[in-house]
C-alpha cells in the first residue's frame, strides 16, 4: 500500500533509512504492508500517523487508485500495490525512524528520482480521476464495447484493434496538456484491459505502448508534439505485431515441413497463415478443421483454406475421437499462454489435447509472445471471457512457436520476466 499526500499541487517524497529491511536509499510514499483481511483505507491512515505525524483530520482522502502489480526481478518478488492520494493542510511532518529526509516535488519531478518500483505509475493511478477521464472519451469508450462484444476476431486482429483505440485517443482527445493526453490514454487504456480478459495480448500490446509514450513522451516539448509521438509509436507498435504474426506463422510452418495431415480447431489468422505457407511449398498437405461449436468459427477457416487452395476436411467436433488417428499434428492458435505453459483457446481445444497426448501425435501452439500472459505469474486470477474458452494444461502442449522460433512450455516464465520490464503496469 502507498498513500501519496498533496499539498498546493506537490505531493510528499521520503527517503528510506538504511537500516529498513528493503530499498534503502531509495524515494517512497507513505508505505505499509497489509495484514490478510486488513482494510486499506484505514491502514492507509495508520501509517499516516505513524510516519509522518498526521492525524486523521489533517489528512483528506482525495481517491484511491485501483491496484497495480509490480515485479522486482532482483528480489524475486511480486508487489501488490494499493495507491491512495490525501490531501493534507500543511507541508509541515515529523518524519519516523524509516526515513531519513523528505521532499515536496511537483508530479513532473517525480520520474528524476530513484524510487522503490513503480512509485511513478502507482501515483498516476491516483493523479487523476481515470473514470472521470475515461468518460469524456465517448467515441473511444463505444470502440471498447465493440471490441468487448467482439466474438468473431481472434485475439491478434483484436490487439492490434485496442492500439486503434489508443491512437483514436491521441488524435482527438482534448486535453489542453501533455499529462492531461497520458491520463486519457490511461484511462482507456484500464478499459481496454477489461474488454477481453482472457486475452492477454490487449494488455500486453496496449501496456507496451503506454511505456514507450510515457518514456518517448518526457521530451516533448508540447502537446502537439506529444500527440505526434503517440501516433508514431502506436503506428510502429502495430506494425511490429503484424510482423511477429507473420514471423510466427512462418516458423510453424517450418515445423510441418514433413508432416501431411494437420488438425486445427477454431480460427486462428496465424494459423491460417502458417497453413498457407505450408501448403505453397509443393508437397502433400491435408487440413482437418474442426466446425469449432457453437460459433463454427472452423467453418470459416475451411473456407479461407479452400480459396488459397489447400486441401481441407471440415468435421463436427464430435467427431474428433474418430479422426485423430489420421493425422500427424494437431496445430491451433491461442488467446493467452500462461506462466506454466497452459493455454486458454476456444472450448474444445482441452479435447483435442488431450487425445493428441493419449495417442503420441504432437499437439502445437503457434501465436506471438504478445499473447503470453503476465496475469497469473503477478498473482491474479486467470479470468475465462465466458464459456467460449478452456484451459489446455501445459503437459499436453509439445511445443510453442513465437516469432522467435519454437520453444518448450518450461521457458515461457522465463520469457514473461523478460516482458514485464517493458510492460506499463
Amino acid at each position: 500500500m502507498t498513500c501519496f499526500l498533496q499539498h498546493e499541487q506537490h505531493i510528499l517524497l521520503l527517503r528510506r533509512r538504511s537500516k529498513v529491511g528493503s530499498y534503502q536509499g531509495k524515494w517512497a510514499g507513505v508505505s505499509g504492508y497489509l495484514e490478510e483481511g486488513e482494510d486499506p483505507p484505514q491502514r492507509a491512515k495508520i501509517e499516516i500517523e505513524e510516519e509522518v505525524g498526521l492525524s486523521s483530520a489533517q489528512a483528506s482522502l482525495v481517491r484511491s487508485g485501483e491496484s497495480l502489480r509490480a515485479f522486482d526481478e532482483q528480489k524475486g518478488t511480486v508487489w501488490i500495490i494499493h495507491p491512495f492520494l490525501f490531501e493534507v493542510r500543511k507541508a509541515e511532518i515529523r518524519l519516523d525512524w524509516e526515513h531519513t529526509e523528505s521532499k515536496w516535488i511537483a508530479p513532473d519531478e517525480l520520474s528524476s528520482y530513484e524510487t522503490v518500483p513503480k512509485l511513478k505509475e502507482a501515483f498516476e493511478r491516483v493523479r487523476w480521476d481515470l473514470q472521470a477521464a475515461a468518460s469524456r472519451l465517448s467515441s473511444a469508450l463505444r470502440s471498447v464495447e465493440e471490441l468487448a462484444k467482439d466474438r468473431v476476431r481472434g485475439a491478434s486482429s483484436l490487439g492490434r484493434s485496442s492500439i486503434d483505440v489508443l491512437t483514436e485517443v491521441a488524435r482527438a482527445s482534448t486535453a489542453n496538456s501533455t499529462s492531461e493526453l497520458f491520463s486519457n490514454l490511461l484511462s482507456v487504456t484500464v478499459e481496454l484491459r477489461k474488454a477481453q480478459p482472457s486475452m492477454a495480448t490487449i494488455r500486453n500490446l496496449t501496456g507496451r505502448l503506454l511505456q514507450e509514450i510515457a518514456i518517448a513522451g518526457q521530451g516533448a516539448e508540447s502537446i502537439g508534439e506529444f500527440r505526434k509521438v503517440a501516433a508514431l509509436l502506436a503506428q510502429k507498435a502495430k506494425s511490429d505485431a503484424e510482423e511477429s504474426a507473420e514471423n510466427a506463422a512462418r516458423n510453424s510452418a517450418h515445423i510441418m515441413t514433413e508432416v501431411g495431415v494437420v488438425l486445427t480447431h477454431s480460427y486462428s489468422s496465424t494459423v491460417r497463415k502458417a497453413l498457407e505457407l505450408r501448403g505453397k511449398s509443393g508437397r502433400g498437405l491435408t487440413v482437418y478443421v474442426t466446425e469449432s461449436s457453437p460459433g463454427l468459427e472452423g467453418k470459416q477457416l475451411a473456407k479461407d483454406l479452400i480459396e488459397i487452395g489447400v486441401p481441407v476436411r471440415l468435421v463436427a467436433d464430435s467427431a474428433v475421437d474418430s479422426i485423430i488417428s489420421d493425422i500427424d499434428l494437431a496445430l491451433v492458435g491461442a488467446d493467452s499462454v500462461l506462466a506454466d505453459g497452459s493455454v486458454i483457446n476456444k472450448i474444445g481445444t482441452k479435447k483435442i489435447a488431450a487425445l493428441a497426448k493419449e495417442r503420441e501425435i504432437p499437439f502445437c501452439v503457434v501465436c506471438e509472445s504478445s499473447k503470453f500472459s503476465t496475469v497469473d505469474f503477478l498473482g491474479e486470477p486467470v479470468q475465462l471471457a465466458d464459456t467460449l474458452f478452456d484451459h489446455t494444461p501445459s503437459a499436453y502442449v509439445s511445443k510453442i512457436v513465437t516469432e522467435s522460433g519454437s520453444m518448450e512450455t518450461r521457458e515461457v516464465e522465463a520469457q514473461i520476466k523478460k516482458m514485464l520490464s517493458q510492460l506499463y503496469p
